[in-house]
């Protein structure tokens, strides 16, 4: 059954785009590992080595991506990020995704009282930056809440240009000729905005969904490099911020490499899929 968000046929199309099918490729890759991390990973992520033949090792037949500073398993600890990476990116993304549209089809199509009080608001979030609004969390609720406190950081701050990109959009599409048609035939409200608006729309939540994949993790490198993330967490960005901290100069390829690199691979995985999505809506539009 085709989902009542897309336009008739873009999953069809979607299947046959080669930038979106590797993407979802990708993501599904990431969730396999995500959720097999304790058979897939080779040794206790968090546990260390005393011997100093461990300590910064090069990568090896035991160690494939080699050990950090501490004699850590840097393979390891790629592994259990993606599900940290996972447990932050898809929240926010599904905050951003869910508000921003919302916000943004409700001001940019009823327009009057209701566009006033959500511009409004969110005027008020645009002057919050997210890294002080997050370093304010975590410091009232402590590191061990820190993933919370990135999500709705990343919400936060990133909500409100989702919905105004999505409010222009709406404002230009309400006048088309294929919504007066619809109104003339009795379509309500709710239902032309569902049917007709969001369909028009989604490429772009989908778009800023992949920002805050990129923001979630961006974001916790930078709490992780202040030194108010969760020590008990295995993250790429605690990866990069512990190596980058102690090692600034002078850190070995292989401590750098591996967490900027899945960084990179999770951020390209929504990206595709974006694209993918954006590219078969435009056919089935054409159509």
């Amino acid at each position: 059954m085709n989902l009542v968000i897309l336009p008739t046929g873009a999953l069809q199309h979607f299947r046959s785009n080669k930038k979106g099918m590797l993407g979802l490729y990708m993501l599904l890759v990431a969730v396999v590992i995500a959720v097999f991390a304790p058979v897939i990973s080779l040794y206790d992520p968090l546990s260390y080595y005393a011997d100093i033949e461990f300590l910064q090792h090069a990568p090896t037949w035991d160690y494939p991506l080699g050990t950090d500073l501490l004699g850590g398993d840097i393979f390891s600890q790629i592994v259990w990020g993606f599900r940290n990476a996972l447990l932050l990116a898809i929240p926010s993304a599904l905050l951003i995704g869910i508000i921003g549209t919302g916000g943004g089809l409700i001001s940019g199509y009823f327009g009057g009282v209701a566009d006033d009080i959500i511009q409004r608001i969110s005027v008020t979030f645009l002057v919050w930056p997210s890294i002080p609004l997050v370093a304010l969390i975590v410091y009232s609720w402590g590191g061990y809440q820190a993933p919370l406190a990135i999500i709705l950081g990343v919400s936060f701050t990133l909500w409100p240009t989702t919905a105004r990109a999505i409010r222009a959009e709406v404002m230009s599409l309400k006048n088309r000729l294929f919504i007066e048609a619809a109104k003339v035939s009795g379509a309500s409200s709710g239902r032309i905005v569902v049917h007709h608006i969001l369909p028009n729309v989604i490429h772009l939540t989908f778009f800023y969904m992949t920002v805050a994949v990129a923001s979630a993790l961006v974001l916790e490198a930078t709490i992780n490099f202040l030194g108010m993330g969760d020590p008990s967490l295995i993250t790429w960005g605690r990866m990069l911020a512990f190596t980058l901290t102690l090692q600034a100069g002078t850190a070995p390829w292989w401590t750098i490499i591996p967490p900027g690199m899945a960084i990179t691979y999770m951020v390209l995985s929504f990206f595709l899929i974006s694209q993918g999505l954006k590219e078969s809506m435009s056919i089935t539009w054409m159509r």
